[in-house]
């Protein structure tokens, strides 16, 4: 008798787009000395991972993994309202709090091999309501567009490394982004490459 393996999600078809995924593992690691979460999806192939790199705003908090874990809806425990109407959440970044939520991935092709498929480092939240928040279809609209532009400006014009990654010494120009659903205060400014800090 002879034996054969065959391998888990070998024969899944994934078709670039969106995609409502659940996460079924993260792990933090460092690359180049910044650090990263590593994420890997349910019913998508084990090289379809996606790698997040964090990011500092200029108020010195991470902006960037822990929008992942506000629209995956994990680890939130609380919120307090400053007097100024923002809002300052707490949450748990303990990596294993982000498996078994869902958040909304947007699949493409690498765009230096078409022959791989890729997960967009950006995410989009499904629709729910916390203790601190809810995102609405319209909510989920929003961010979706906010990562399909990402995607088509960085991904797409400047062929970006193949993890969705786009160093930032390849571009230095800055954008005036409105902060809307769920965004935060309308004069805020970010570098065309971040994401919106909560």
């Amino acid at each position: 008798m002879k034996t054969m393996t065959i391998r888990k999600n070998s024969g899944i078809k994934v078709n670039p787009g969106w995609r409502t995924v659940t996460i079924s593992k993260a792990t933090y690691d460092t690359y180049n000395g910044d650090k990263v979460l590593d994420l890997w999806f349910e019913d998508l192939p084990e090289n379809m991972n996606a790698r997040v790199y964090a990011k500092l705003g200029n108020n010195g908090e991470e902006f960037v993994i822990a929008q992942v874990f506000r629209f995956a809806n994990a680890g939130l425990t609380e919120s307090l309202t400053s007097a100024n109407g923002d809002m300052v959440v707490q949450f748990d970044d303990t990596a294993d709090n982000l498996v078994g939520h869902t958040i909304n991935a947007f699949l493409h092709k690498d765009p230096k091999n078409t022959k791989y498929n890729r997960v967009l480092r950006q995410f989009a939240p499904t629709v729910f309501e916390n203790q601190v928040e809810s995102f609405t279809e319209s909510d989920v609209e929003y961010w979706k567009g906010r990562a399909e532009d990402y995607y088509n400006q960085w991904i797409l014009k400047t062929n970006g490394t193949t993890n969705g990654f786009i160093p930032t010494e390849t571009h230095h120009e800055e954008e005036t982004l409105p902060l809307v659903a769920q965004g935060g205060p309308a004069d805020t400014t970010v570098t065309a490459d971040e994401d919106i800090p909560f």
